[in-house]
């Protein structure tokens, strides 16, 4: 099951810096009490990719600012590097710390503020690092699994979903999540979410009854509430043909 993933996103903390609009931290807070991923639940995840032959990609996103504390993810990528040297590691950011010299395979600048012109979101260099291999604005914004009801509201989802065949998420408590969209710390979510780290392998998490439902519920558009208003199509390292320069999602 885990050689299946495509992309797992780890979020090794909660703070965010920032409260924005469009995501669930304007009204969930995550400045005031910053919570680390336990160490040893890190650890077992990683040594457990390694015997699972995981050759996905490693993305420190999520929901919080991965770049704010830079001394855990420096951190946490050499542990990974060490164990598992072959993997990608990529990273989105909102821009407002500095990533010069961070081992990071692949960079995502977002730009939020739409401070960039079109001619400079255009360009990217992979002869830095980290690779920026792109600057990017907010396009379609996604009800975030019903999290921001006033978005997309009308929007009633028709096509089938399969990214939870291919995406782990793994939020800074151990939770793990099924999609970008749904999260631990959101209560409309919780019963969504498909076990814990800290007493569960992610094995036994993925193969249990109930992640095996939901991934088949949805690829037969069988949708709970939360995944009605969806309007998320296949990610840049989800897709079948992944490809981060051509993706649109």
């Amino acid at each position: 099951m885990i050689s299946q993933i495509r992309l797992l996103e780890l979020e090794l903390f909660s703070f965010c810096n920032r409260t924005c609009k469009f995501c669930p931290n304007h009204y969930i807070d995550r400045i005031s009490d910053n919570k680390v991923l336990d160490k040893e639940v890190f650890l077992k995840l990683i040594h457990e990719l390694k015997e699972g032959n995981f050759n996905g990609v490693i993305s420190f996103s999520r929901y919080c600012e991965p770049l704010a504390f830079r001394d855990i993810l420096e951190d946490r990528i050499k542990t990974i590097r060490s164990i598992l040297p072959n993997i990608k590691l990529v990273c989105n950011t909102n821009g407002d710390y500095d990533w010069d010299g961070i081992d990071l395979d692949e960079l995502t600048i977002m730009d939020y503020d739409n401070k960039l012109s079109k001619e400079e979101l255009g360009l990217y260099s992979r002869s830095t690092k980290p690779f920026v291999v792109r600057k990017m604005r907010l396009g379609k914004i996604n009800n975030r699994a019903g999290a921001l009801d006033k978005v997309h509201k009308r929007f009633v989802r028709t096509s089938p979903c399969y990214e939870p065949h291919y995406f782990v998420g793994v939020d800074f408590n151990g939770q793990i999540a099924p999609c970008c969209n749904i999260r631990s710390d959101i209560s409309t979510h919780t019963d969504y979410m498909l076990g814990d780290l800290h007493n569960s392998s992610l094995t036994d998490i993925l193969l249990s009854q109930r992640a095996t439902t939901f991934r088949t519920n949805v690829a037969k558009c069988n949708f709970d509430d939360i995944c009605k208003g969806c309007s998320k199509e296949p990610g840049r390292y989800t897709s079948d043909k992944p490809d981060i320069m051509n993706s649109t999602s």
